[in-house]
């Protein structure tokens, strides 16, 4: 998400505001706001003098407040004390809660990313996961900035969350236990090989842009002759640190993304000579987690030509949310202003992202004409083509679209139920006194033996938690048979076949049984990898797992491959012919 933050102003409260709308300066401006103002100013003023019972003007305040968000975007809110304080301590300090990054998306809460090495990601929640009900309350109908409050707390209290997965037709539940989640811009970087750099950015905070600097200054005292910047779970942050991270790559005077709304035009260009020559080849790594300034960056570095873009499609947030303070006791107001457009033009922003209302209707009702002219323009952007400065094609209004499609790992149900319950992580923990008796030294070039594989087997066997949770196909066959049963009463007729179906269903179940547990002896290879990734992270630190993990990252290594094949490389970033020298003319222009 991008802030930006404004001056604080003294605003009175909604009455008092309401009164104010009266004045000659509103009714000169817009007579109908005037006059539709007035209208609401006396129904909250014969509520406060008449009604039978006697209602707070701070209640009547948040109901109006909150009946406006229905005609809004989903982005905008207004702030409590605490609220805004959280919010300000999300982009340079550290919190209680979970470490996951949350927005609303087809009218359900979502998680765009969960941060790395927080109680989210240890517990195996992914992008896309939707969250159906906090602590047994649900959350339809939700903001965004309610879950955050719901979601933070004070460090060591638990929060249960019912998670829905794409696929999966029973929804699971997952206790977290809250945590202090401190923001480090930039989690990790090293050599992925003599010559090529990596560097992970998971958030844009006060310092991104300064500790990328420092990374970038570190790699090439190494001999970094190459780098791969990996913006993949990034959710955005800062619009500011887009552009200083962005001017770290693009030449002086270049233009990095410009913003229009209603009341205004801005643009922001590169201040400062880079910090990596331009000669540098450089991949960009991204996915559907990556959104809003990550999406900048990796916009703008495309739009230039200055990097290859590859991975996954991301997740196409566009607007700006401008920080309003509302008075002297700590209200704020964050409202959306503006789209940003990148520097060829294109808004990336998608449909369902844009503004007045999207994803707050009822479920049972569908908004298919465009509200303004900004939902129609997004709209109309998803089909607009574009051209980078080289003249490369590129489209608009669906996020960024890589310049290399690399899609992520894929596991089977057995692996991926692994995972998700922390196997290898958990049994690290649980087998490190083992490997400290023998007094095994656990480093990359450690070989994981068979007889840690099979004493992995038994922890997973003995796990109890484990043994009741089931696969994708398992929870599908629940279920069915629970459907098969629900229409097996409405029918008399089909007494006879029940002992056939239930003998078939058993089977089914049977044969899924045994497929897990041949998986589960059969790939010893994952086992391995998974084991020896989670026992680097318990002997030898967070940033020894993620450097050994990375070695094994389908995308950082087919990033590794393009950097290392020159010619492939150049030809990816080629200008196309005669477009060169119309998108110079119009950047000119």
């Amino acid at each position: 998400m991008v802030f930006r933050h404004v001056p604080p102003f003294r605003l009175r409260p909604l009455l008092g505001l309401l009164l104010l709308a009266s004045s000659a300066a509103f009714s000169a401006t817009n007579g109908d706001f005037y006059h539709d103002v007035s209208r609401l100013n006396r129904v909250l003023l014969e509520i406060d003098r008449r009604y039978v019972e006697e209602i707070g003007s701070r209640d009547m305040t948040d109901a109006a407040i909150d009946g406006l968000r229905g005609v809004l975007d989903p982005h905008t809110a207004v702030f409590a004390p605490k609220d805004y304080s959280d919010l300000k301590v999300s982009t340079d300090g550290e919190f209680g809660g979970l470490g996951i990054t949350i927005a609303i998306r087809d009218r359900v809460l979502t998680i765009i990313s969960p941060l790395e090495g927080t109680p989210a990601s240890r517990a195996g929640l992914q992008a896309g996961d939707r969250i159906l009900s906090i602590d047994g309350k649900s959350t339809k109908g939700i903001t965004a900035d309610g879950a955050v409050e719901k979601l933070r707390g004070k460090v060591g209290t638990e929060v249960e969350l019912e998670i829905a997965r794409e696929g999966m037709p029973e929804t699971m539940k997952v206790r977290l236990t809250r945590d202090r989640i401190q923001i480090h811009s930039v989690p990790y970087f090293g050599m992925l090989d003599k010559e090529t750099g990596y560097v992970k950015v998971i958030t844009f905070a006060k310092k991104t842009a300064e500790d990328l600097a420092a990374a970038i200054e570190e790699l090439k005292g190494k001999g970094m002759k190459k780098l791969v910047l990996d913006l993949r779970h990034n959710p955005g942050g800062l619009l500011e640190q887009a552009v200083e991270v962005s001017s770290l790559f693009l030449e002086e005077g270049s233009l990095i993304v410009s913003t229009r709304g209603r009341t205004e035009q801005t643009e922001s260009r590169s201040e400062a000579a880079p910090r990596l020559d331009k000669d540098v080849p450089m991949v960009v790594l991204v996915n559907a987690g990556s959104a809003s300034a990550a999406e900048i960056v990796s916009g703008a570095l495309q739009d230039w030509d200055r990097a290859v873009v590859m991975g996954d499609t991301t997740f196409g947030k566009g607007s700006v949310q401008t920080i309003f303070p509302l008075d002297n006791d700590g209200f704020a107001l964050k409202l959306t202003t503006a789209f940003y457009y990148l520097p060829m033009g294109r808004c990336i922003n998608r449909p369902e992202n844009g503004v007045r209302g999207r994803g707050r209707a009822d479920d049972d009702e569908e908004d298919e004409t465009p509200a303004d002219s900004a939902k129609a323009d997004t709209a109309k952007a998803d089909k607009q083509l574009f051209h980078t400065a080289a003249g490369r094609e590129t489209t608009g209004g669906g996020g960024i679209v890589p310049d290399v499609v690399v899609e992520s790992d894929t596991i089977n149900a057995m692996q991926l139920l692994l995972e998700r319950h922390t196997m290898f992580f958990k049994f690290a923990v649980h087998y490190r006194p083992e490997l400290e008796k023998r007094k095994v030294r656990i480093n990359e070039n450690w070989k994981v033996p068979d007889d840690v594989v099979k004493a992995f087997r038994e922890f997973v066997a003995a796990d109890t938690a484990f043994a009741k949770s089931k696969t994708l196909s398992e929870s599908s066959l629940d279920y069915f048979e629970e459907v098969l049963a629900r229409e097996l009463s409405w029918e008399r007729d089909s007494i006879a076949a029940r002992p056939q179906l239930k003998e078939s269903l058993a089977k089914l179940r049977a044969a899924l049984d045994e497929r897990d547990k041949a998986s589960l002896a059969r790939d010893a290879d994952f086992l391995r990898e998974g084991i020896k990734r989670e026992l680097i992270g318990a002997f030898l630190g967070e940033k020894a797992r993620t450097a050994y993990a990375l070695k094994g990252d389908r995308q950082v290594q087919a990033a590794l491959r393009l950097l290392n094949d020159e010619k492939a490389f150049r030809k990816l970033l080629a200008p196309a012919p005669a477009a060169e020298t119309k998108n110079t003319k119009a950047q000119e222009k």
